[in-house]
C-alpha cells in the first residue's frame, strides 16, 4: 500500500447560511482547499463529496462549480460521520494506487427542507446523550461540574478560532455553562452543538501527487491510520432509536487504528472527537486510551485535556478548534473541519501526531490518526 497525506485544507465560516446556497460554500472551501494545497481542480483525479443530508445529485452540483473535467464524482452519505467517510474512501482510492490527488468537500447547506432524525421516529440526539449522562453520573459519580469544565474548555479554545459558530468575546467560565438553559438534563444548551451549516474541504495525496504541488516543502499530515468500523452486537443492546451505538464502537475502532498506525495512546499530542455533547468528550477520553474509568473526571478537574495538557499530564489536548460545542456542527463538514484542524496544528505548534474521531447515526464510527510530515 502507498502512503498517504493531507497536503492542504480549507473552509468556510461555520454559521448560518441561506437555503440554497450550499453549492457556492462548498465551492468556496474546495478552492480554498486547492490554494492550499498549490493545485487547481484541473490537477484533481477524483472528487468525493460528503453529506449528511441525503439530497442528490448534490456532489456532481458542486463539482460543475470547479470545473468539467470527467473526473469520477462520488456522494457519501453517513450522517455525521460523511465527511471523515469520504476521506476515509480518498484515502482508500490513493492507497491503492487508483489515484494521486483527490479532492475532499464536507458541505451541508440545505437545498431544501430535510427531515431531522427526530422527524423519522428516532430520539433527538440530545435525549440519548443525556441518558449517556445520567448513567455516567450513577455508576461513576460524574457531576455537571465536570461536563461544564469539559464545554468551558471548548467554548474558551473557540475565542481564537475565527471559523467557530460560537465566539464568546469573553473567558467563558464553568458557573456561566452550568446556568445556560437545560436543554435534556443534565445537559445545558452550553454543553451541547448548536444547530449550523459550512463546508470544508482537504486534498489527500500520494507521494507522487505531493510531487506535482506548487508549493515547495511545507507541512502536510501523513495518514498513519484510517479505520472505519459499524456497531457490533453486546449484552443489552438496544436496536429502535439508538443514534449512535454502543459507547464500545469508539474503543474498537481505536483499537484498529492504534495496530494498523503501529501508534500508542501516549504518543497522541492532539484529539479531536465528536463532542456534540459535553458527556461525549469525557466518555471518548476513556475509549481512546487516554484515561482510565475512575480517574477521568480528576483529570479533568486538575486541568487535562485542555491548554498545555501534554506539557503538564502527559495527555493530548481535546477538541483545539472549539470542537462540536463551540466551533459547531454542521454535519457533513465535521469530520473535514478535525482533519483541517489537525493540519494547522501541525504548522503552527508542536504537536506531531493528532487524532480524529467521528460518529454517525446507524451506527458507524471512524478513527483517523496522522502525523507531521514535511514533504
Amino acid at each position: 500500500m502507498r502512503e498517504v497525506f493531507i497536503a492542504g485544507g480549507g473552509m468556510v465560516p461555520v454559521g448560518k447560511y441561506a437555503e440554497g446556497t450550499g453549492r457556492s460554500v462548498a465551492r468556496e472551501a474546495a478552492v480554498a482547499a486547492l490554494e492550499d494545497a498549490g493545485c487547481t481542480y484541473a490537477d484533481i483525479d477524483a472528487f468525493i463529496a460528503g453529506s449528511a443530508h441525503p439530497t442528490s445529485p448534490r456532489a456532481a452540483f458542486v463539482a460543475k462549480q470547479l470545473g468539467l473535467t470527467g473526473i469520477p464524482v462520488q456522494q457519501v452519505i453517513n450522517a455525521s460521520a460523511s465527511g471523515s467517510s469520504a476521506i476515509h474512501s480518498a484515502i482508500m482510492a490513493v492507497e491503492s494506487g487508483r489515484h494521486d490527488l483527490v479532492l475532499v468537500v464536507g458541505y451541508d447547506v440545505p437545498d431544501r427542507a430535510e427531515n431531522s432524525l427526530a422527524a423519522q421516529g428516532y430520539q433527538p440526539p440530545v435525549t440519548l446523550f443525556a441518558q449517556w449522562a445520567m448513567r455516567r453520573m450513577h455508576d461513576a459519580g460524574t457531576k455537571p461540574e465536570h461536563l461544564a469544565m469539559i464545554a468551558a474548555k471548548n467554548w474558551n479554545y473557540a475565542r481564537s478560532n475565527r471559523f467557530a459558530a460560537r465566539q464568546s468575546d469573553h473567558e467563558v467560565t464553568v458557573e456561566e455553562v452550568l446556568s445556560s438553559k437545560v436543554v435534556a438534563a443534565p445537559l445545558t444548551a452550553m454543553m451541547s452543538t448548536p444547530w449550523c451549516l459550512g463546508a470544508a474541504a482537504v486534498i489527500v495525496a500520494s507521494s507522487e501527487g505531493l510531487a506535482k504541488l506548487q508549493t515547495g516543502r511545507r507541512t502536510v499530515a501523513k495518514v498513519r491510520a484510517s479505520e472505519f468500523q459499524s456497531e457490533q452486537y453486546e449484552d443489552y443492546h438496544i436496536f429502535d432509536g439508538a443514534i449512535t451505538g454502543p459507547a464500545s464502537m469508539t474503543r474498537s475502532t481505536a483499537d484498529a487504528a492504534y495496530l494498523s498506525s503501529g501508534l500508542k495512546p501516549a504518543e497522541v499530542d492532539v484529539v479531536q472527537v465528536h463532542d456534540a455533547f459535553a458527556i461525549e468528550e469525557l466518555v471518548y477520553m476513556e475509549l481512546l486510551g487516554f484515561s482510565l474509568p475512575g480517574e477521568t473526571e480528576g483529570l479533568v478537574e486538575q486541568g487535562a485535556f485542555g491548554p498545555g495538557s501534554r506539557k503538564a499530564f502527559g495527555l493530548p489536548e481535546f477538541s483545539t478548534d472549539g470542537g462540536l460545542i463551540a466551533r459547531g456542527h454542521p454535519g457533513g463538514p465535521t469530520g473535514v473541519l478535525q482533519v483541517v484542524e489537525t493540519l494547522r496544528r501541525f504548522r503552527e505548534t508542536d504537536d506531531r501526531i493528532g487524532l480524529c474521531h467521528m460518529l454517525g447515526a446507524g451506527s458507524v464510527c471512524t478513527v483517523q490518526i496522522f502525523e507531521k510530515f514535511d514533504a
